[in-house]
């Protein structure tokens, strides 16, 4: 096969190559030199074959291709297809003929030819301007034709968008049962792309991994999970690696809900990027063949990924032959995602809203309830005044306040905080009021007391109010001890324990005997405007096993007050996230008090003041006793 090259140096911009196919070279010395004049470069070719070779090497730069048929012996032998034969038709083909093969012209141009030129030629800028109108016709027509496949493809996508993807969209959005509407999505993507495999996978609770939630395999009948009822006996695929805690990218799933970005795979056995370990052992159980791949991300309004969406083995609609997944089938599909993830997003949305409307209803209930254990109606004891505020940071709390009266006639006052929030302090906080409650209404604590007037003894002689106040002293002491012991006994695993403030009041002498176990110290103001504190006398209810408790007495007289609170109140936080501190509760105590429910509005209404804005970060709870001084 001959093949000769001429070149030039300088550059045109109209033509840049042509390969003149079957043509002695020296007949076209004078076309080459005008080519070189416009700075184009002309090869030759000895014939169709020796023209392939060369434009498998220099093809992209080619722009017409030449055919000289009636050069030397060849004029006029074959038929004008079968001398057309094997010539490229991708490019413009110029046929030179001699006056005697002009009239099968017409064969020519129907086997192939664009345009031809009649021997002898002579005026070469003339036969240079034919070879350049030809390129220019053919590029013109590729032009074209581009435009018109641009124009099916948009077509095609609006025709789709309106048709399909928008409707399903809809669609997707009015289907109101979780399980179906994502076995919807699988198999209105497998039919978009005529795939024949498909899984949907969404994240579990903690995010670290992905769960299959369908599974369905045509050509293998294979339906699972959504509302097939069929569980998907599979393992969950983990997003990261147990041991390093490094990103799962070798698995394609778990690569894409990582990155959010779509991964398509023509042949999953040829692919060096990814592990398909798992469908390749799928294949070999249920003899398949796993072949293109397009895995495509579900992302909410916000882009975090909550499902990833894998197709398997596109078929061609006409001969079922799987192909890859092309660029209009990925655009496609992606479009579809999104449109489902939005269905998804709304159906999550509406599904927790119905779940916090249940809690909402629910922790009222339990508002409620834990409402009902304070005293509705405080005691107020002839001489006395008392006074309570609780305002919860959350919908139930951890705080309680108890006042209530013994059969004996003493005053019982309970302040206690559990160590959380929530509704599990308020559990906690239930069950020990309770138990405060059952134990110090217990008449066996008052056996001291029975067993003195059984012996005769009267009660309101020295020796009788002897006994009797030792009973009280030992009836507080006993319902602590028995508290924390029950805590400890059964719900040491809770991890939760209390601070409280339990205090048994004799009315008519002033006399309150008190165990602290743990809890901020009440502060009682004189009616000298002196202020003392209690101090704790043991550890918090539930701590440690075999705690010591101990009992203090202290004399309430005309005109003092008790003030006794939790932390929300000196730990309660301004916008700033400053403390109140006890400066402020003791400038106010200094004060001179004119009743209980006084002396808590004006607490509470500096508190407000301190809080301003910012979010009630803890229960506030108060409780003050005071003694009223004789007019």
């Amino acid at each position: 096969m001959q093949m000769t090259t001429l070149t030039s140096v300088s550059s045109g911009p109209t033509l840049d190559r042509l390969l003149i196919v079957g043509a002695d070279p020296g007949e076209y010395d004078g076309l080459a030199g005008a080519a070189a004049r416009s700075g184009q470069r002309i090869m030759f070719a000895g014939d169709a074959g020796a023209a392939a070779e060369m434009l498998a090497v220099e093809g992209q730069d080619t722009d017409v291709l030449l055919v000289d048929l009636a050069a030397g012996d060849a004029s006029g032998a074959g038929s004008p297809k079968d001398r057309m034969a094997g010539l490229p038709d991708h490019l413009p083909i110029i046929v030179i003929l001699d006056e005697a093969m002009v009239s099968d012209l017409p064969a020519y141009l129907a086997a192939g030819a664009d345009d031809f030129l009649v021997k002898p030629l002579r005026r070469w800028p003339v036969v240079l301007a034919r070879i350049e109108g030809a390129a220019q016709r053919r590029r013109l027509a590729q032009l074209q034709a581009a435009d018109h496949q641009r124009v099916r493809e948009l077509q095609r996508h609006t025709r789709d968008l309106t048709e399909i993807i928008l409707p399903l969209g809809v669609a997707l959005s009015a289907e109101k049962d979780f399980d179906r509407l994502l076995e919807r999505i699988l198999l209105e993507a497998k039919a978009i792309c005529n795939a024949d495999a498909g899984t949907l996978y969404l994240p579990t609770e903690a995010g670290d991994a992905l769960r299959f939630a369908m599974v369905h395999t045509t050509s293998l009948g294979i339906g699972l999970g959504g509302t097939t009822g069929k569980p998907i006996a599979l393992p969950n695929l983990p997003c990261f690696d147990p041991k390093t805690g490094k990103a799962n990218v070798r698995n394609v799933a778990s690569y894409v809900a990582l990155e959010g970005r779509s991964v398509n795979i023509p042949d999953i056995y040829a692919d060096q990027g990814f592990d398909f370990a798992g469908a390749k052992d799928f294949d070999r159980r249920n003899n398949y063949r796993s072949i293109s791949n397009l895995t495509v991300p579900l992302k909410d309004p916000d882009g975090r990924v909550i499902g990833v969406l894998q197709l398997l083995n596109a078929q061609d609609r006409e001969t079922g032959e799987v192909v890859p997944f092309d660029a209009y089938a990925q655009q496609v599909v992606e479009s579809l995602a999104s449109q489902a993830a939005v269905a998804m997003t709304n159906q999550m949305l509406l599904e927790r809203q119905q779940k916090l409307v249940k809690i909402e209803r629910e922790m009222e209930i339990a508002r409620q309830i834990q409402t009902d254990f304070l005293p509705k109606v405080l005691e107020q004891p002839a001489g006395w005044q008392a006074a309570a505020l609780f305002y919860p940071a959350r919908e139930v709390a951890g705080d309680f306040y108890d006042v209530f009266r013994l059969p004996n006639q003493h005053l019982c006052l309970v302040v206690a905080d559990v160590a959380d929030k929530g509704v599990g302090a308020a559990l906690f906080m239930a069950l020990i009021r309770s138990l405060i409650r059952a134990f110090s209404e217990d008449t066996s604590a008052l056996g001291l007391s029975g067993a003195a007037r059984t012996a005769g003894i009267n009660v309101d002689s020295p020796t009788g109010r002897q006994i009797a106040a030792l009973t009280t002293n030992l009836q507080a002491l006993n319902t602590v001890v028995l508290t924390n012991d029950y805590l400890i006994r059964n719900h040491i695993e809770a991890n939760m324990f209390a601070t409280a403030f339990f205090g048994l009041l004799d009315p008519r002498s002033g006399l309150l005997t008190y165990v602290n176990a743990g809890h901020n110290p009440p502060m009682i103001r004189r009616a000298s405007g002196q202020v003392e504190r209690l101090q704790p006398t043991g550890p918090a209810l539930g701590m440690f096993p075999g705690t010591t408790f101990i009992y203090s007495q202290v004399q309430l007289d005309e005109g003092d007050t008790l003030y006794t609170f939790t932390d929300g109140v000196t730990e309660a936080r301004g916008p700033d996230g400053a403390f109140f501190t006890e400066k402020p509760l003791l400038q106010l105590l200094v004060e001179p008090v004119t009743s209980a429910s006084a002396l808590a509005d004006q607490v509470m209404s500096q508190l407000w003041t301190h809080i301003a804005d910012a979010d009630q970060f803890d229960d506030i709870t108060m409780l003050v006793l005071r003694r009223t001084p004789v007019q």
